[in-house]
């Protein structure tokens, strides 16, 4: 090997090794010792330059035989292993293991469209669950389209300011502001469409947020009669009081329209794991042989709902976000036993919503409370809070409604992506007379719930 290509290939190697930000100065250090001819140093310069380019040529190519649709594609997903506990005086303790998974893919198409998929486990007859027990020795588990909707945000090209106007159609998750699962449970895939108008969105001053929410969701459709569906109009304003906190209020109204085909469809016997919540709205029945056949609801369900969190950033002067939160529905269609609500309080890196204590970062925790009391006709519970039935040994009374309960819950991040939840709920019947069930007595039933959670 000669002496020049040995010099060039050693400040070559030596330019590599250092990289681009000590090259000049090395270089120039080698030539002042007379270990290079300058000719050899600017050799090597180029040598380098060429082979940068070489790469960058690759990488274009490589890129090039990539679809330019990959580009808008986004892939996420989710799964969740929870062990359940049922405990109460004289129930033979019951315990089950629980998974759920969903994975979907989100497509930006542009700045204005997008579309989403999602497929998640679960009945494909009951619309408040995604959870599959492990049972039936081994035999495979549903798989269902759980989502699938498009979002139009039009902006430049329809002379509009981006994020003033939000338009989601399809099938979604419930895209309203809430504090809790009173109205709807956040396995609930609604639907319909809904429209947000963004009308104050900032992080600084007073009003920080004004959003107006409207809702047209079709409950079902029939062919030989007025179709169930549900029209909802909310306004929510987030109001920033200073350093100290953050308080954010909605004001809704939800009515629902024609909900008997909903009780004559849903609520029929059977195996349909809806049949069931017979027990949790009052309901009209006919005799058929020895059995009762529902007809219709008894009262219709227009849902006045105030939803409410205030949020303080530090309010021990320990660096610990805290907050308190409340959801109330008021059915102005049912003459009694037409209130409920949730309230409680949260601790911890969670931030907002401390009712589910989303983590991001390793370490973080989040601890809260809520105190639930729903009359019986309150809400529609073939669309509330899926895991607050209260059991008996002997009966159950399936639902949300008719219950007062305690719930705790903690979360901690363990991993990047991976969260632990522990959650108890103490239930007890509100008022044991008026439900369907043959309730006796009136002991509170604990049901536990211990979740590991990976996000990808």
């Amino acid at each position: 090997m000669g002496k020049h290509s040995f010099s060039c290939g050693f400040v070559l190697g030596l330019l590599i090794c250092t990289g681009a930000a000590h090259a000049k100065d090395l270089g120039e250090i080698l030539v002042e010792k007379g270990l290079i001819t300058r000719e050899e140093l600017s050799q090597a310069k180029e040598e380098e330059k060429q082979k940068a380019a070489a790469e960058e040529s690759r990488r274009e190519a490589v890129a090039a035989k990539i679809p330019k649709w990959l580009e808008m594609i986004t892939p996420f997903g989710d799964v969740r292993v929870r062990h359940e506990g049922f405990y109460e005086n004289d129930m033979t303790a019951r315990n089950r293991e629980r998974f759920r998974a969903r994975v979907g893919l989100t497509a930006n198409v542009s700045k204005e469209i997008a579309a989403m998929v999602r497929l998640a486990t679960g009945d494909s007859n009951d619309p408040i669950s995604t959870n599959q027990s492990f049972q039936s020795t081994f035999t495979r588990k549903s798989i269902n389209l759980d989502q699938a909707y498009l979002t139009f945000k039009p902006g430049n090209t329809f002379h509009l300011e981006p994020g003033l106007f939000t338009l989601v159609a399809g099938k979604f998750g419930v895209n309203a502001y809430r504090t809790s699962e009173l109205l709807w449970d956040d396995d609930l895939s609604p639907e319909g469409a809904t429209e947000t108008l963004t009308l104050v969105e900032r992080k600084q001053g007073w009003l920080r947020g004004l959003k107006v929410n409207a809702l047209q969701w079709v409950v079902n459709e029939v062919s030989d009669g007025a179709d169930p569906w549900m029209a909802g109009g909310q306004v929510v304003g987030d109001v920033g009081l200073g350093t100290f906190a953050n308080w954010t209020l909605s004001l809704a109204d939800f009515s629902y329209q024609n909900t008997n085909q909903v009780a004559r469809a849903a609520l029929a016997g059977g195996t349909s794991p809806n049949s069931s919540l017979a027990n949790s709205n009052d309901i009209v029945t006919i005799t058929t042989g020895t059995s009762k056949k529902p007809v219709a609801y008894r009262y219709g369900f227009n849902i006045i709902n105030v939803a409410t969190e205030l949020n303080f950033p530090d309010p021990f002067g320990l660096g610990i976000p805290a907050g308190v939160f409340g959801d109330l529905a008021y059915n102005t269609q049912a003459d009694n036993r037409n209130v409920g609500f949730y309230a409680g309080v949260g601790i911890g890196k969670a931030g907002k919503d401390w009712y589910h204590n989303s983590m991001k970062n390793p370490g973080d925790w989040g601890a809260s409370y809520t105190f639930a009391r729903v009359e019986k006709d309150a809400v529609l519970s073939l669309f509330s809070y899926s895991d607050i039935d209260y059991v008996q040994p002997k009966a159950t009374q399936k639902g949300s409604t008719n219950v007062v309960a305690h719930m705790i819950r903690f979360d901690y991040q363990l991993l990047p992506n991976l969260q632990l939840t522990a959650k108890a709920h103490f239930i007890n019947a509100l008022d044991r007379q008026i439900s369907n069930a043959s309730l006796a007595g009136n002991a509170t039933l604990v049901r536990t719930q211990l979740d590991a959670v990976v996000k990808f």
